[in-house]
């Protein structure tokens, strides 16, 4: 059902002209997962507000056995309704009205979660020149007494720059040296294709314990419909987090935990044989990009790319009407506070689409280009 829907939108999409291209894998569920749903559907389970202890226990053994890191599934994880749900709970938990948060840019859609906490969001540019690396000259200079916390997405969207250990530990010392709070949403861990790897925030802890990191399923085993996703902090954050929680959520549905049991421990195979396609998938768009004369830095990980359209001459949201117009979705970077000269162009659709996706951009440049 789940791959029929997806066709269905894809071919509507193309009767429209707009080429398809989603921003995560849409498969079906392996049989291993919809088993246990079957299972789930029949029981009654007792509520627990941190999340099953089966799954608690399943993603401690997966951040042990793929990062090393020891973590105490009783006291340091959180179960909730996916990252996005997490960290703007997380963000309620612990920052006060007036906090100031620090957010490199350009970057994902914090924005209304950090004033719905009453904080007010710093944006710190970053250049394509550097590769979108975070300015940390920048980030040093702009705290203040009225700083609490410091804003990270790793890997980032929409450019997908993945800062590499020692970026990460130079973010943490300016933390510790001034008792700011680290947050770091890194949903997408399985997206990394090249560069130096994704480092989670909390192999670093020894630097500065002060850190909370949220994790989607929904991007790293296709479960967006399921809306899984936890959070990872050291006992005493986490228990803040998870007052909070109770009193937004309760919890989080015990059949959709069995699936993210079930999915996180079960077999990977019918999973990596997809994301084993981005790094390809990724080389195709930015080379019709760079063919097409819109520069581009290639990304190291993500399904989306942030190549620099200014010598269209337009910008903000005349640019994703122009873009459009030629059938290719993007978003403009004024969106995620960075320049209206850029946009995020996904990579996620068939590679037919991509190369049809590139031909559309070389018309564009010649038919609009400056």
């Amino acid at each position: 059902m789940e791959r029929l829907m997806a066709l269905e939108l894809a071919e509507r999409a193309r009767q429209q002209g707009v080429l398809p291209m989603p921003g995560v894998p849409s498969l079906p569920m392996a049989e291993h997962v919809v088993e246990a749903v079957r299972r789930a559907a029949g029981q009654v389970l007792p509520r627990q507000t941190r999340g099953r202890p089966e799954l608690r226990g399943v993603l401690a053994d997966h951040l042990r056995e793929a990062f090393g890191l020891a973590v105490d599934p009783e006291r340091e994880l959180l179960v909730t309704h996916g990252a996005q749900h997490g960290m703007s709970v997380a963000l309620r938990a612990l920052v006060s009205p007036g906090d100031e948060i620090l957010v490199p840019a350009p970057t994902y859609f914090f924005d209304g979660m950090v004033r719905m906490a009453g904080a007010r969001p710093v944006y710190l540019p970053s250049r394509a020149a550097d590769g979108w690396a975070t300015d940390l000259d920048a980030l040093r200079a702009a705290v203040t007494p009225e700083t609490r916390a410091i804003l990270l997405c790793n890997p980032a969207n929409p450019t997908g720059y993945t800062p590499a250990a020692g970026e990460l530990a130079a973010i943490l010392s300016l933390a510790a040296e001034h008792g700011l709070l680290v947050l770091s949403d890194e949903s997408y861990a399985r997206y990394v294709h090249s560069g130096a790897g994704y480092t989670p925030l909390q192999t670093l802890r020894e630097h500065w314990p002060e850190l909370v990191t949220v994790t989607s399923l929904s991007k790293n085993y296709a479960f967006t419909p399921w809306r899984v996703g936890y959070v990872h902090a050291p006992a005493p954050l986490l228990e803040r987090v998870h007052r909070a929680f109770e009193w937004d959520a309760i919890t989080v549905g015990d059949v959709p935990q069995a699936a993210a049991c079930a999915v996180v421990s079960g077999p990977q195979e019918w999973l990596d044989e997809v994301y084993a396609t981005f790094p390809r998938r990724r080389d195709l768009l930015c080379s019709a990009l760079e063919t097409a004369g819109l520069p581009v830095v290639r990304p190291a990980a993500g399904i989306f790319a942030f190549p620099d359209f200014s010598r269209l001459g337009v910008r903000g949201r005349e640019l994703e009407d122009l873009l459009l117009q030629y059938g290719i979705p993007g978003i403009a970077g004024d969106a995620f506070h960075g320049e209206g000269t850029h946009a995020r162009l996904l990579y996620g659709g068939t590679e037919p689409d991509l190369a049809e996706a590139g031909r559309r951009l070389v018309t564009l440049v010649h038919e609009r280009g400056q």
